[in-house]
């Protein structure tokens, strides 16, 4: 197999230099807005059929032109139209250089300077407009003027996108209410390998990667043969910034201000970029820091599986996140027609917490004297996620063709700081009891399975809507939670290993020009990835006849922070009853000072050394191999039409472990497969400013990692069973997509589309009740493939400014658009059901102004429910709540290089909600996040 490899690249080598020996003549250019880049202009040979347009660093080149004089016409959406002469001689390639294009302006009072978001969404629509397929482009400096700090958050302002949230900050990306897993996340073309403290899915957690290092995010919404179709919903690409055509240097100070932690917020950017005199060699360095003080207050419920509450949990969060991310990227022009690039890129994520879990012990509730158990958690620990990648590769522009080729590496690791120690570095927690707390008997009823406090819904006493009734199941109304009484149970290390590799990433792309009406295509893919996940959960009790009291630790115990204030947004008092607790540098130092009084507690632990935890350790070992053909027909000046195939081989090999008869065993699963990915394309111009778009195109999504486990995972705290299922298949997906783009001269668009996914073998969380070590009411939960599925929708959009309105109205504008959908699944036990994480709708609501340099963007996104898992009956369905948020960002350019900024985001401050059942009336899971803003200065030489 090796020799074969090396063969086929000899001859791809060998193609490449006869190709690029050959004479030719061509035009050449750059297309600049002064020095910003404008891709996606359009360059046509007047009286001739050539076309092209600029890549998204502005550049073009028309190859195979017959000697002569031409006229060159070059158009931008937003710009005025530059015409200019070439005189061509044999064997030349004319390089026009730098072609700058102006704005077109209605009156003295409509100038704008540099970097307006006029500017930055003309460069955007070009591109979408010039595209073939179905998508929708946002540019760097429009990222810039929302009140966004991530990559997920960018991409949530645009028709049919939405992100799902981590302590209030964007973290997984959706698209058309599918799954994140469902959606391909890339950079530059590139499906990055996903490393996270929980999520085993295939999406990747882009809360690691701040926007300042984005150029350009093209959502698309149907894919081509080129790109990588493991993306039933689409695709997400983030386009890192290259080196800028002129020299450039920006520098970003921020600080601003958490309203729930009561702590600032501090960012820092910085880019600095150009080129050589000869413009032949071009660097940039681009580094952004964002470090952040946050509070999160939550509560959640436990059930096990029927509709009471065994344990109420009320979680307190603090920390401090601190998100670094570094982009380089160099280039050398060998000649007119073959760049070469590098580019490195590393982000992180650390999240320090210090985290208060109380938990109400319903399931413990003692009849003969109305008294539960009440826990108190003291959690602290580092979470840290680092990205690193290096890629290599070039363009070369042929005679009537270009060939570009890429070799790349990435690495994704998750992993626990060094709490409390470099050799025990985990998610760690010290847990103390209180028993014998007074609880109000009227909470408590017992169906059979035990004691537990019911739901208003089910005529208990538990309200979510009335705070009194929700938290006053204390028969004291002034308890509070006593050191003295609190005796020391158990201390936790929880540690969570991920490192996934793509140890390399090789693509290459042949582009042949056949002629003025053809374009042929074809390409390969090659990934080679690991995967090791490591978890163990170790439990250490006191080795003395008696444990010690939490008042034992005077010198480590204070009052939890901002404890009196916890759920003060619904107007809850329950903080009240919050005591003493560890100090974060208390619980660092009870390990250090107590680890001779705690021994291993086997029977609570698990590692694959206690033979559990199979479901958690895991390797998986894959191969991707994918060819490609497509051509590009222009019917027409109307008609433009494309077709083609993909192949797309997976080779999967998982490891994992079983228990045979006691013993802890070694298994082993592999799986082969080939994805057959036919699609077409058909864009039709009824004039300059409309086009008609249809796609139809089938696309396929891998298994999660998780799902592939051959092991499985009894949590006995909350009653699950959690397995895997190493023989799933992929989900296919036909997709049909028919959209209608208005593009408005003066900057703007108005859109409207259906679309309709047919799905094979959709994959979702089975779950049932029943039981594992002779104790009743487990909750199953496990991978299956169900049967086929649907989804179907309708997208609308606008983008229009307001300036045929008189006066000061003509400097305001709006961005509205909104998705409805529908959606059927039917699991394997004949129950009809949406797809796992499809919402009905999704609403995008902006409203701008914008005059000369002041820029003000107030913004509104919802979401509605969707069910994350399916049971058999509602009841036990888990949803995410209906979301929406309201976000505001303003900025004005004091001159060319200064410019102030500041942000509001959660200003609404609504809650994320988790809940059984198809209404809010029995929560799973609630968290307020509170409001942030930030200020600070851009500077621009």
């Amino acid at each position: 197999m090796r020799a074969k490899f090396e063969k086929l690249f000899i001859l791809v080598f060998v193609c490449c230099i006869t190709l690029l020996s050959a004479q030719e003549q061509s035009i050449i250019g750059v297309v600049l807005d002064e020095s910003q880049p404008l891709p996606g202009a359009t360059i046509k040979i007047k009286g001739s059929s050539k076309t092209t347009t600029t890549d998204v660093d502005g550049k073009f080149i028309i190859s195979d032109v017959k000697t002569g004089q031409y006229h060159l016409q070059i158009s931008y959406i937003g710009y005025e139209t530059k015409d200019t002469d070439v005189d061509l001689v044999s064997g030349q390639t004319k390089d026009l250089g730098t072609v700058n294009l102006s704005q077109k302006h209605k009156s003295i009072d409509e100038v704008i300077v540099t970097g307006t978001l006029k500017n930055t969404e003309a460069r955007a629509l070009n591109l979408q407009k010039n595209a073939i397929n179905i998508s929708n482009v946002i540019a760097s400096d429009g990222i810039g003027k929302l009140p966004d700090r991530n990559a997920a958050e960018t991409v949530q302002r645009v028709q049919g996108v939405s992100i799902e949230r981590d302590q209030g900050e964007g973290r997984f990306v959706s698209l058309r209410g599918l799954p994140p897993f469902w959606a391909s996340t890339t950079i530059n073309g590139n499906r990055l390998p996903t490393a996270e403290e929980e999520t085993t899915s295939r999406a990747t957690a882009f809360d690691f990667f701040p926007t300042e290092l984005i150029s350009y995010v093209h959502v698309n919404k149907s894919f081509t043969p080129d790109m990588e179709a493991d993306g039933i919903g689409g695709g997400v690409n983030f386009i890192t910034k290259t080196p800028p055509m002129k020299p450039e240097l920006k520098i970003t100070l921020g600080s601003g201000y958490n309203a729930k932690a009561d702590k600032g917020v501090y960012n820092l950017g910085l880019l600095y970029g150009g080129r050589t005199k000869d413009k032949k060699f071009g660097y940039l360095f681009n580094v952004a820091h964002f470090t952040r003080n946050w509070s999160t207050d939550n509560f959640e419920a436990r059930r096990s599986g029927d509709e009471g509450v065994f344990r109420l949990e009320l979680r307190d969060y603090n920390g401090v996140r601190k998100t670094t991310g570094i982009n380089t990227a160099f280039e050398y022009v060998l000649s007119p027609k073959t760049t070469f690039y590098l580019k490195g890129m590393y982000g992180t994520l650390a999240d320090d917490e210090t985290h208060y879990k109380h938990r109400i012990r319903f399931d413990k509730f003692n009849a003969a004297d109305n008294t539960v158990r009440v826990e108190l958690q003291n959690i602290h620990n580092k979470l840290i996620t680092e990205l690193t990648s290096v890629s290599l590769g070039a363009v070369h522009n042929l005679n009537k063709g270009k060939i570009d080729w890429d070799l790349s590496y990435y690495d994704n690791r998750f992993k626990y700081g060094n709490i409390p120690d470099k050799q025990n570095n985990s998610y760690y927690v010290i847990k103390y009891t209180q028993s014998g707390v007074g609880i109000n008997p009227n909470y408590i009823s017992d169906h059979g399975n035990g004691p537990r406090a019911y739901w208003q819904a089910d005529g208990g006493k538990l309200d979510y809507k009335n705070t009194d009734a929700l938290f006053g199941f204390y028969s004291d109304p002034n308890f509070k939670m006593d050191a003295s009484k609190m005796k020391f149970t158990d201390l936790e290390f929880y540690k969570v290993f991920v490192d996934e590799k793509d140890k390399i990433v090789a693509t290459f792309n042949h582009e042949i020009n056949a002629s003025d009406k053809l374009t042929l295509k074809y390409g390969f893919k090659y990934r080679d990835k690991e995967r090791n996940a490591r978890f163990s959960d170790i439990f250490y009790n006191w080795n003395n006849a008696s444990a010690p009291y939490l008042s034992d630790f005077g010198q480590f115990i204070t009052t939890q922070p901002n404890g009196t204030k916890y759920l003060s947004e619904m107007n809850a008092h329950i903080g009240n009853t919050f005591g003493p607790v560890l100090s974060t540098t208390g619980m660092n130092q009870f390990w250090f000072q107590n680890q001779g009084n705690l021994k291993i507690n086997p029977a609570d632990s698990e590692s694959l050394e206690f033979n559990k935890a199979l479901g958690r350790n895991f390797d998986v070992f894959e191969k991707h191999a994918d060819a490609y053909g497509m051509g590009t027909y222009k019917v027409n000046d109307q008609m433009t039409i494309l077709g083609g195939i993909r192949l797309s081989n997976t080779n999967t090999k998982v490891r994992g472990y079983n228990v045979v008869d006691n013993v802890l065993t070694p298994v082993e699963n592999t799986k082969n497969y080939l994805a057959v990915l036919p699609m077409l394309h058909i864009k039709y111009a009824l004039n300059d400013k409309t086009n008609l778009r249809f796609a139809a195109t089938r696309t396929f999504s891998r298994p999660n990692f998780g799902d592939l486990t051959p092991g499985g995972t009894y949590i006995e705290a909350d009653y699950k069973f959690i397995g895997g299922n190493p023989n799933l298949n992929p989900t296919y997906s036909l997709n049909f997509d028919l959209m209608g783009e208005y593009y408005f001269s003066n900057v703007g668009i108005l859109s409207g589309g259906v679309f309709y996914k047919s799905i094979t073998d959709p994959i979702f969380q089975d779950s049932f009740i029943g039981t594992y070590n002779g104790n009743s009411g487990v909750q199953f939960s496990a991978p299956n493939n169900g049967k086929a599925a649907w989804l179907s929708g309708i997208e609308l959009g606008i983008n229009r400014r307001f300036d045929f309105l008189p006066g000061f109205l003509q400097y305001f504008g709006t961005q509205l658009n909104a998705t409805f959908m529908n959606s059927e699944m039917e699991k394997p036990s004949g129950r009809k059901v949406k797809l796992p994480y499809q919402a009905k709708e999704l609403y995008n609501i902006q409203i701008f102004f914008e005059k000369k340099g002041f820029n003000a963007r107030l913004a509104y996104n919802y979401k509605g429910k969707y069910a994350v898992e399916y049971a058999e009956e509602d009841i036990n369905d888990s949803y995410y709540g209906k979301y929406s948020s309201l976000d505001f960002g303003t900025s004005y350019q004091f001159t060319k290089y200064l410019l102030l900024y500041a942000d509001v985001n959660n200003i609404l401050n609504k809650p994320l909600i988790y809940h059984f059942g198809k209404d809010e009336t029995r929560p799973e899971q609630v968290e307020y996040y509170g409001v942030r803003c930030n200020l600070g200065i851009k500077l621009n030489f």
